[in-house]
Parts: structure tokens; C-alpha cells; sequence
């Protein structure tokens, strides 16, 4: 099946939560503590975004991460390409030897499935999965005043 690694996942949560920060820089701590993720992990992302230059990361009081660029510009593909190394729907499908050639009944159309999956990333923005997203903090008080309710509806 086709999904996105905990890697990603953590690693697109925390640059969203940066996002919604602005230039304010977020601490590991404020992070786990935010989104709930394992520290150990959250880390170890953290720290491959900022050697690929996506985050700042500052040491010490008032220091932690973040985003170096705008999240209207950032596409999903560049961020799971970081953490993940290239997409792949298939060996063949990415330049890879097809073990079944010239036999595959799928070649060419698993060329173009692999092409959109990569247009989808490479076209969806952090902006734009962060937009309509509440802030951690908003979705607690959602939780404890259930007087206020909202639909928030994500279209890909």
C-alpha cells in the first residue's frame, strides 16, 4: 500500500506547525508536546530538514527550529524526497529494470500512475496543507468546550 512514512508524517506535522508559527522558532520540546509524536524520531527528522537547509535550528534559551523558506513555495515532494530519498511507486516505473519486460502487462501505465503520484506531491504546497489546519493549541479548546464546533475539509 501506498502511504507516507511516520518520517514524513512527523516531518510535514512539525513543518506545519512552524508554518503557523511564523519566525517564531519552536523547541523539540514545545513540538512533542504540541503534536504528540515520539521524541527520538522527531529529532532525527528535524535535524535531516535542517541539514537540507528547510529549518534553522538555533541552541540554546528562546532558540529551536525554524522554517528557512515560505511555506507557499515548499511542495510535499521535496520534503518526503529529503526524508525519504526519492518516490517510488515501482522499480520499473522510476527508471529501475522491469524483471517482467517485455511480458509486463502494466509497464506503461504504471509509468503514468507513478507520474501523477509524483505531480500530486510535487504540486501540493506546506501552504496549502497547513491552510484550513487549527493550531494544536485551537484543537485542545475545540476539545474542551464542545459549544464550539468546526468542519475543516482538505481537497486533493
Amino acid at each position: 500500500m501506498l502511504r507516507l512514512t511516520k518520517r514524513s508524517e512527523y516531518g510535514l506535522m512539525a513543518l506545519a506547525l512552524m508554518a503557523q508559527a511564523g519566525q517564531e522558532y519552536c523547541s523539540v520540546r514545545t513540538i512533542v508536546d504540541e503534536l504528540k509524536v515520539p521524541r527520538r524520531l522527531l529529532a532525527e527528522v528535524l535535524k535531516e530538514l535542517s541539514r537540507a537547509s528547510l529549518v534553522e535550528a538555533v541552541r540554546g534559551p528562546g532558540g529551536g527550529y525554524r522554517l528557512t523558506s515560505d511555506p507557499k513555495s515548499l511542495s510535499l515532494e521535496t520534503v518526503v524526497e529529503i526524508l525519504e530519498g526519492p518516490v517510488k511507486v515501482s522499480d520499473c516505473a522510476d527508471g529501475g529494470r522491469c524483471d517482467y519486460s517485455p511480458s509486463c502487462t502494466i509497464q506503461s501505465g504504471i509509468h503514468r500512475v507513478a507520474d501523477r503520484i509524483k505531480s500530486v506531491l510535487a504540486d501540493y504546497t506546506l501552504a496549502e496543507l497547513v491552510e484550513g489546519s487549527p493550531h494544536p493549541h485551537e484543537q485542545a479548546a475545540a476539545k474542551e468546550s464542545p459549544a464550539q464546533t468546526s468542519s475543516t475539509s482538505l481537497a486533493v
